[in-house]
């Protein structure tokens, strides 16, 4: 939930009718000034062709509090899924299945101020990513993106057992057609529609998402202690899970992509320069508990394969920040700065520390997401310089 960049405020005087653009515009600021929030919300999804309509119900509880804690349930049919963090350790289970599974790592916040237009086909890669675009950052991207929305009405809308004075707002994007009831007082979206067609199987197909919000609470109204999870005596602890809707991406075996990013210390680095060398990239931040325990065993061995292996970090932090934290730890690591995240996207970082292992022919032979033991990385290493 970053600072949105382009703040517009209501310029209506009192009393008198806003633009539409003016309320998008502080519905997109107050999402991204947030400092917590719990959402409950149900959605719809209709496919409409050749007269038969096929709908699935799918239900959502979002709450987070950044940096890096959350807590994400979701079911839909017989499917539930369950992802938690406290900021250091992520848990994720799935309920009917009785199984858990559990990562030193923390959450990465979504792109807020740049996400992706909402019915665009990048999806996200986890639950909590799944939900917050979702229900948090695709309204900062609507009120970027929209074409001649339009306030269409006013209505009141039930919040639970509250009754919600809301514009009704109408967009468009590049292939749907969108209506939000906005809340007048709090500027948070309580219902959304989204329609478009598409073609589907040689005809033509129409698709509605209504997603409805029955509970929302804010900042301080959001309890910590939902942050933490214990598994149920009889459930089984599983090495991995994929829960429902995550869209997991899985880089072992692919040829890193290339890019370019400066040093601290200002020099450019491209990735595809290094070819011939293993290739160690461990994206990382300050604040990440899971980071500051696994960079000594980074840092340790990269003194021990010096001269073999191209050790590289990858932050977004504030420059100074993370030189300070480098000089107070006495950590060699050479960090590169991607303070747009532009290396996050590429890569598809949602869980940090992560760390990619990259053979001499640029190919990922290892990834981490948690940090992995000193054995179990210096093995690696050693795999990737001997398989070359």
């Amino acid at each position: 939930m970053r600072k949105f960049t382009t703040l517009l405020f209501l310029a209506a005087s009192a009393g008198a009718q806003p633009q539409a653009a003016d309320v998008l515009a502080k519905v997109a600021h107050t999402y991204a000034g947030l400092h917590a929030i719990h959402v409950v919300a149900t959605r719809t999804d209709t496919l409409i062709r050749l007269g038969d309509s096929l709908l699935s119900e799918t239900d959502y509880e979002l709450d987070e509090r950044p940096p890096g804690r959350f807590r994400a349930w979701t079911r839909s049919g017989n499917g539930e899924g369950l992802a938690v963090s406290d900021g250091a350790t992520t848990w994720k289970a799935l309920p009917k299945a009785k199984q858990w599974m559990k990562q030193e790592v923390a959450g990465v916040a979504d792109d807020a101020d740049e996400a992706p237009e909402p019915e665009s086909q990048n999806q996200p890669r986890d639950l909590r990513e799944v939900m917050t675009r979702l229900l948090v950052s695709r309204f900062i991207a609507l009120a970027q993106i929209a074409e001649s929305p339009e306030i269409a009405r006013e209505e009141t809308y039930s919040l639970g057992r509250t009754k919600v004075a809301c514009y009704v707002i109408t967009a468009r994007t590049k292939s749907a057609a969108h209506e939000l009831w906005v809340d007048k007082n709090r500027f948070l979206v309580l219902r959304d529609i989204q329609t478009s067609r598409l073609a589907a199987g040689g005809g033509l197909a129409s698709t509605k998402i209504e997603t409805k919000v029955k509970k929302l609470e804010l900042d301080d109204e959001v309890d910590d202690s939902i942050f933490t999870w214990t598994p149920e005596k009889k459930w089984a602890e599983v090495e991995m899970l994929v829960l429902p809707q995550e869209q997991h991406a899985v880089l072992t075996g692919l040829v890193a992509a290339d890019f370019q990013l400066k040093s601290v210390s200002g020099e450019a680095i491209r990735l595809s320069d290094l070819r011939g060398s293993v290739v160690v990239l461990d994206f990382w931040a300050t604040w990440c508990g899971p980071c500051r325990r696994e960079l000594p065993i980074v840092e340790k061995l990269r003194t021990e394969f010096a001269g073999k292996v191209q050790f590289l970090g990858i932050n977004d932090e504030d420059k100074g920040m993370v030189t300070a934290f480098l000089k107070k730890n006495d950590y060699q690591l050479s960090v590169l700065m991607d303070g747009r995240r532009d290396v996050h996207r590429q890569y598809g970082i949602s869980g940090i520390p992560t760390l990619l292992v990259i053979d001499r022919s640029g190919v990922i032979r290892q990834h981490y997401v948690g940090g992995p033991s000193e054995e179990a990385l210096r093995n690696s290493i050693k795999a990737a310089l001997g398989g070359a």
